[in-house]
């Protein structure tokens, strides 16, 4: 199950956007929650209303229990459009100004934490309790010894040129 939300145009490069979502990626919903109240940058207020918007979205629209167990499985800041002004310069001349925008988008899942777990095997850890005929003990294979390498009795034969040949 997934839970989704999009914040577009918001007024700020994508590149300083996405070192705030590098932050929470991949955490817990309530961890990237008080991550993001901590952080001190402007993109962090807005990350954060998104999140909790993605959690109310999971709570109303998919009825999940608590929206805190979910994890931030994707958040991703893409580029959006620009606004291009002009900017007066001397002698008539006009330089552009490019004002950014980004949208961001979170997508929230299930974490494994959250689902129910299977009740664990009971051990026979007790004293006086049988061993479990079921369980499957690996045995490591004795060491072999390895056979000793046969020393290189073999020599390179020598060439003899014409003067070797004379003397």
């Amino acid at each position: 199950m997934e839970a989704k939300a999009v914040l577009r145009h918001v007024r700020m490069s994508a590149q300083k956007a996405r070192l705030v979502a590098d932050l929470v990626r991949g955490r817990k919903v309530g961890d990237a929650l008080n991550i993001l109240r901590f952080t001190k940058k402007k993109m962090a207020r807005l990350i954060e209303k998104v999140i909790a918007s993605a959690k109310a979205n999971a709570e109303n629209n998919h009825n999940v229990a608590d929206g805190n167990d979910m994890k931030v499985a994707r958040i991703f800041v893409d580029a959006g459009p620009q606004m291009r002004r002009q900017l007066s310069r001397a002698r008539g001349r006009v330089d552009q100004l490019r004002k950014p925008m980004a949208h961001v988008t979170v997508v929230l899942t299930e974490s494994a934490e959250g689902r129910r777990k299977a009740a664990p095997k009971k051990a026979a850890a007790k004293k006086g309790a049988a061993p479990d005929k079921t369980a499957v003990v690996a045995e490591k294979p004795e060491k072999t010894e390895k056979p000793e390498k046969k020393a290189a009795a073999k020599k390179t034969a020598v060439k003899k040129t014409k003067k070797d040949k004379e003397s």
